[in-house]
């Protein structure tokens, strides 16, 4: 960062200003309305008020006090200020209790019956859903689920408990939406719901449990809203109509604390909720200095970075809060201020199915439903259930068990888990074997084996958890949920904490209801479990030296002095209700309920608190969000004059804004040796060269391509023996389907059915020997992509049959088949008075007896001829690019041929997907080109002993080392653009 020092500085407490307030005593109701003023943020001033009025000599006593806030972050904001007051003046002191709008409602009365909790909510709609015909609820949902699995139920269940909670906080019921509903459609679903939520109730009263709703509902109407305490409302200016009506209900005092002027009393109620009619044509004092234009996602990070530059030599990283309208703009923020050095605190935390313990749950409960080799190579890359696996094979660390584990999956295509293996794949994979054994194992508390009739145990939700919480509990027991996390990193913290809140949620599962409890199998239960504690939030607490990153709620009742705010865009705020599928934007208006100028008035009234309590305030209206859909600017940039709205979107739409320079810390260029490395910030790897001995005493006849087309791929390969390995795909790869291929015509080739003559009988033989080979390698359980494949190269075998008779009836015969030579056989070619050994495999070598010719043959499933794959076209003529025939000639007398090499024909079988492109291609090169190849075979052997393995400037086809090489880097593609374009015309 440019100016990255005085924001990192030491933290201070933020002074607490002078307390300005006027009370006003406007309704009839015990509730005491104070305006603070918006000229400073409202928690200090709050803090001084209470301070002023509750204060006794050197005590402050605010024991008797029920604080109320919108959000946590709030409710501990306000604690931090009271201590820091009470500490400041040397006042004894004790604390208030202080809770949030959202816990406040049941602070206020009894239940006459046991409240229900949330999940037993859900599994109360899902029982009443359950029960009922299809038929009937077609005015719901067109599609209805099976009766198992549990989970769509479960998912409705939700989303009709969260609807009666909506309507509920405006007073509303099921059926009071179907007295207003006009279409026939409308009034059947909402009929239906009415009748649902009936036989919710009822489903919880057979089991001793009550909806907190109703519960709340009816202490409103008996008048059994009490509390001992005094209420004191700070901030909240967005409380719902139910809770309205219960503090109405008090006879206790309540005390709210407004951040507007006097002047403004009548923008809100007696509660301080601002009043929608008075704040939608509200003008905001912003100016054009407070708005920057952005781009994409990342490019409003940038611009976060610039601002906290701009903002470094007024205030420390604690007087800075950075804003996000929506979650997904927190991690490009973080990665942006941090490669400036700029720690951060997120305040919004992460949700569990972030951390190590919510991706474990995901992954196990997909294993236990797939129960497939890929979903079990998922699960082991978890990186506790990987150590966990090292540990029982008694290994120092898992790349052996993990790479075996890749290599069965890319060469045999397992599908189950319980489906047995090739033995060729169990005798080459015994350590991925071994660590599916144990990852079984370790499943076993979640089998429905587990449960056994003698312990008349029912698998329950209730059961699970408990089996769930024990198993968690020693997986992680190295990890102390007690420990003092200032010694461990970030991301243990978080492990420790998503530990806790999730034995938390289980303990409370495994006292479920007995009436409500489902029974169900491990595999739905550890699902059902994810899914419930994966939404759920952990937040570290924040250090002294990080830049605080709030969400949108929050940032109305923040106190520090500078903020920048991403996202000023629609449909981020404010928040839109038209496109709910149940409760539309018109529908609610009638209802009276929160509609989108409810959301918006508030959202205008939060602004105007942003801008107006603290000295520099910024917001990016960017252009798109992460996912790269465009987002427009936000409504809340019309609540100006006409003028000022139009000339601001021209320029936030039109213009590029003016950047201030920012150094991350990745821009440094890479050093060596204490020297900067110009160009590319991620170098090309270093090949050690070093060593008297040869690097290479041997070659196969592919290699020389491989050197051809880039000595440093070269190096890699067939030096460091670096290759791709894929064990995500499903089907077999080009060389992998020529394997295949190649497979079922070695075994004919060395079978005594060789010298077959008639076409339907050596297809017949071909198709035996492709199902043997088949089975060998991939079993009886391969992928369904591999067994269309083997189906594809029935086909290519059949014509392969018609050539092989032609063959056969020309006078040729199979000679040998996959005859191999080597260096241990003599092969070799001499070069400056040193030899390089040669190592080969050929596929066929015919002979016809009658002439005594002969013919060297490669097997390729493609139809190209053997001059192109070996000759690329230029300018001049052609160049050699692959040297295999001409190496194959070299090799000749080493294979017992008793003829001369240049009479040996050399070309391709070929056995294209194309029928009349399968067939035996002689090669056709001439003499002097077949001395030219071993000029260039020569020549690639003395630039291997002299390590010459520089990288080529030239585009490489296939590239298995793109990455390393970085290929695909913008500033390298342009480079190359040119050679690309050229090869790109001649192709």
């Amino acid at each position: 960062m440019s100016k990255p020092g005085p924001i990192l500085g030491a933290s201070s407490a933020t002074p607490l200003p002078p307390a300005k307030q006027t009370i006003v005593k406007l309704f009839s109701t015990s509730c005491e309305t104070v305006f603070a003023g918006w000229e400073g943020p409202l928690l200090p001033k709050a803090v001084t008020i209470l301070g002023d009025r509750f204060r006794s000599g050197q005590s402050l006593d605010l024991s008797e006090l029920l604080c109320v806030l919108p959000s946590a972050r709030g409710t501990h904001r306000l604690h931090s200020l009271l201590l820091e007051y009470a500490t400041g003046l040397g006042l004894e002191y004790r604390r208030p209790d202080i809770t949030t709008i959202g816990s406040l409602a049941e602070r206020l009365y009894v239940p006459t019956t046991p409240l229900a909790l949330e999940f037993e909510q859900t599994l109360a709609w899902a029982n009443v859903l359950r029960q009922l015909p299809a038929e009937e609820l077609e005015p719901l949902i067109p599609v209805v689920p099976p009766s198992e699995p549990i989970a769509p139920w479960l998912d409705l269940a939700a989303m009709l408990r969260r609807l009666h909670t909506e309507l509920a906080a405006s007073e509303l019921t099921f059926q009071h939406v179907f007295d207003v509903a006009e279409t026939e459609s409308e009034k059947r679903r909402w009929k239906l719901l009415d009748f649902v939520f009936k036989g919710y109730l009822a489903s919880l009263e057979q089991v001793g449990l009550s909806d907190p709703h109703v519960q709340r509902r009816l202490a409103i109407t008996s008048e059994r809203c009490r509390t001992k305490k005094m209420v004191v409302l700070v901030g909240t200016s967005d409380l719902s109509d139910a809770l309205i009506l219960m503090l109405k209900n008090l006879d206790s005092d309540v005390l709210s604390m407004v951040a507007a002027p006097p002047s403004m009393s009548d923008r809100f109620d007696e509660f301080g909720c601002v009043q929608t009619s008075r704040w939608v044509e509200h003008h905001l004092p912003i100016q054009d200095h407070h708005l920057i234009a952005g781009g994409d996602v990342a490019d409003q990070a940038t611009a976060v970075a610039e601002t906290l530059a701009d903002f470094a030599g007024q205030y420390r990283a604690d007087q800075v809060t950075v804003g996000v309208t929506d979650e997904s703009q927190v991690g490009p923020v973080e990665i942006s201020l941090r490669g400036c050095k700029v720690d951060t605190f997120r305040h919004l935390g992460w949700t569990v199915s972030q951390t190590a313990v919510g991706r474990l749950l995901h992954l196990t409960a997909t294993h236990l439903q797939r129960r497939s080799w890929q979903s079990l190579a998922a699960l082991v890359r978890h990186a506790d259930v990987g150590r966990m696996i090292t540990r029982r094979l008694n290994l120092d660390d898992s790349s052996q068990w993990l790479t075996q584990l890749d290599h069965l999956l890319a060469g045999h295509f397992p599908i189950r888990i319980d489906k047995p293996l090739t033995e060729q794949a169990i005798k080459a994979y015994p350590l991925a074997i071994g660590a599916s054994s144990i990852v079984q194992e370790w499943l076993t508390p979640f089998s429905d084996d587990a449960i056994t009739k003698s312990d008349k145990v029912q698998p329950t939700i209730a059961h699970w958890s408990r089996a769930a919480a024990e198993w968690l509990g020693e997986l992680y027991a190295p990890v102390d949920a007690s420990a003092d996390t200032t010694t461990m990193s970030d991301v243990g913290v978080r492990t420790s904490m998503a530990l806790e809140s999730a034995l938390k949620m289980m303990g409370r599962f495994a006292e479920l209801n007995d009436g409500l409890d489902l029974e169900l199998g491990g595999a739905a239960a550890i699902e059902m479990l994810a899914t419930r504690l994966g939404d759920s939030r952990i937040v570290a607490e924040p250090q002294s030296n990080e830049v605080q990153i709030s969400g949108w709620l929050d940032l109305a009742l923040d106190d520090a002095p500078a903020m920048v705010v991403v996202g000023l865009n629609h449909p981020f705020v404010p928040g839109s209700t038209t496109a709910d599928p149940f409760l539309p934007g018109t529908l609610r208006t009638q209802l009276r309920m929160a509609d989108n100028d409810r959301r918006y008035a508030r959202d205008v009234y939060a602004m105007h608190l942003m801008l107006s309590t603290r000295s520099d305030i910024r917001f990016i209206v960017g252009k798109s969000r992460a996912d790269g859909s465009p987002t427009p600017p936000s409504r809340l940039l019309a609540a100006t004059p006409t003028v000022d709205a139009a000339r601001r979107l021209r320029v936030l739409l039109g213009q590029r804004r003016e950047k201030i320079v920012v150094h991350h810390q990745w821009d440094q260029p890479p050093r060596q040796n204490g020297v900067a490395i110009e160009g590319s910030q991620l170098p090309i790897p270093t090949l050690d060269l070093s060593g008297d001995d040869d690097i290479v005493r041997a070659m196969s006849v592919t290699a020389f391509r491989d050197y051809l087309a880039c000595p440093y791929r070269f190096y890699l390969r067939h030096v460091l023996k670096l290759k791709p390995l894929d064990d995500l795909s499903g089907e077999l790869a080009a060389n992998q389907f020529g394997d295949l291929v190649h497979g079922a015509l070695e075994r004919f080739g060395e079978s005594s059915d060789r010298n077959e003559g008639q076409a339907s009988k050596i297809e017949k033989y071909l198709l035996e020997y492709l199902h043997q080979y088949a089975a060998d390698v991939y079993g009886s359980d391969a992928s369904t992509a591999v067994a269309i494949q083997i189906a594809q190269a029935e086909r290519r075998l059949k014509a392969v049959a018609v050539v092989q008779a032609e063959r056969i009836a020309g006078g040729w015969t199979i000679h040998a088949s996959e005859a191999a030579v080597s260096e241990s056989d003599g092969a070799g070619v001499d070069v400056d008075g040193k030899r390089m050994g040669l190592r080969g495999r050929f596929d066929r070598i015919d002979h016809h007896v009658e002439t005594d010719r002969w013919a060297i043959l490669d097997y390729k499933t493609h139809g190209h001829k053997p001059e192109k794959k070996h000759l690329a076209k230029t300018d001049d003529g052609h160049r050699w690019i692959d040297m295999q025939l001409p190496l194959y000639r070299m090799m000749i007398p080493f294979l017992g041929i008793k003829a001369p090499p240049p009479e040996v024909a050399l070309g391709y079988f070929n056995i294209s997907e194309k029928d009349e492109e399968t067939k035996i291609n002689v090669a056709e090169f001439t003499e002097p080109q077949m001395l030219q190849a071993e000029q260039i075979i020569h020549d690639c052997i003395r630039g291997i002993w002299e390590r010459r393995f520089e990288p080529t400037d030239e585009r490489v086809e296939f590239d298995d080392y793109a990455m390393i090489l970085q290929t695909g880097v913008a500033s390298r593609m342009l480079d190359q653009g040119d050679a690309w374009d050229t090869e790109g015309a001649h192709s």
